[in-house]
């Protein structure tokens, strides 16, 4: 059966709490305190083994944090491929206001990979990866020590996931160049993300989608998605372009709503669904993961609930 790889060069070990009300120079009684792994490649993971898929999370893990990582790994039952790597894994830190509903996010660098390590993790995708796989590269990129070795990092993973008749998918910006020019299967960017290739803002949504379109046409992408916050989202590929809105929600958290709509995406492409469905069930997932608090992702009945909804 085709398997979900998510490659996380760059993870963390995710704290979330809330306090009562952020305020500068005070000590801050925090709440609620909760732990999960972090990082674009492990949230998509995360919820794409929510979501019933065979997955399998390929990811480095180093020091006291990293071996607590593999823990919170092996809670949720994701099945995993941990490199070892002489740094420290990194943090994160996530604060919510609770009087404002505003949240506070604080990402630490990661550590530098040497070319050992970062070969080893190429090796991993290589060893692990059969056809009809897709293999999901997400995130930030950590330093890396030797010429061009991050810049060309998720191009390395692209072809090899093609020489193994796998598919590619990529959420980041991290590299981006070298990626798109041995093409890949599909790239998810946000409002945001998308103009450090377009080189500015364009109109929602009739320049978002041309210019969707023509990574396309120039083969650079089989297909493209740009998120666009409250105003939903794009997807063009060669059969054309379908929109789908956001779900009217009560948030809590947006943490991992952007990995949940990835990984949603590529299960309902990988069982078969229509583009516009497919779209739709990925903005199902974003939006029940910000029904959630802190880092905990959503849960599948509401995926379920509000994908079957009329919104």
């Amino acid at each position: 059966m085709p398997r979900i790889i998510t490659i996380t060069a760059n993870p963390t070990y995710d704290f979330a709490v809330d306090a009562p009300k952020v305020e500068p120079n005070r000590k801050l009684r925090c709440v609620n305190p909760e732990s999960h792994p972090g990082g674009g490649g492990l949230n998509v993971a995360r919820a794409a083994a929510r979501l019933g898929a065979d997955t399998l999370a390929v990811f480095t893990t180093g020091g006291l944090y990293g071996a607590a990582l593999k823990g919170l790994v092996a809670e949720e039952h994701v099945p995993m491929h941990a490199i070892s790597v002489a740094g420290e894994t990194r943090i994160a830190f996530h604060v919510r206001d609770a009087q404002s509903g505003d949240e506070y996010r604080f990402n630490l660098p990661g550590s530098e990979l040497s070319p050992l390590e970062r070969q080893a993790l190429l090796d991993a995708v290589s060893e692990e990866t059969r056809a009809g796989d897709v293999v999901v590269g997400s995130g930030s990129l950590p330093p890396m020590r030797g010429a061009k070795a991050q810049e060309t990092f998720w191009a390395d993973a692209a072809r090899i996931a093609k020489s193994k008749g796998a598919r590619f998918a990529l959420d980041s910006i991290s590299g981006l160049n070298a990626a798109l020019e041995e093409g890949v299967f599909l790239l998810r960017h946000n409002e945001h993300e998308y103009q450090q290739l377009s080189g500015r803002a364009l109109d929602w949504p009739a320049g978002i989608s041309e210019f969707a379109e023509s990574l396309v046409a120039q083969g650079r992408a089989e297909r493209v998605v740009i998120t666009h916050g409250g105003d939903g989202s794009v997807m063009a590929a060669g059969g054309g372009t379908v929109f789908a809105p956001v779900f009217p929600v009560r948030a809590h958290s947006a943490v991992g709503a952007g990995d949940s709509f990835v990984a949603g995406l590529i299960v309902a492409l990988m069982r078969g669904d229509v583009d516009a469905s497919a779209l739709r069930y990925a903005s199902a997932c974003a939006a029940a993961t910000r029904l959630s608090s802190g880092t905990s992702l959503f849960r599948k009945e509401d995926v379920e609930r509000l994908f079957s909804s009329d919104s």
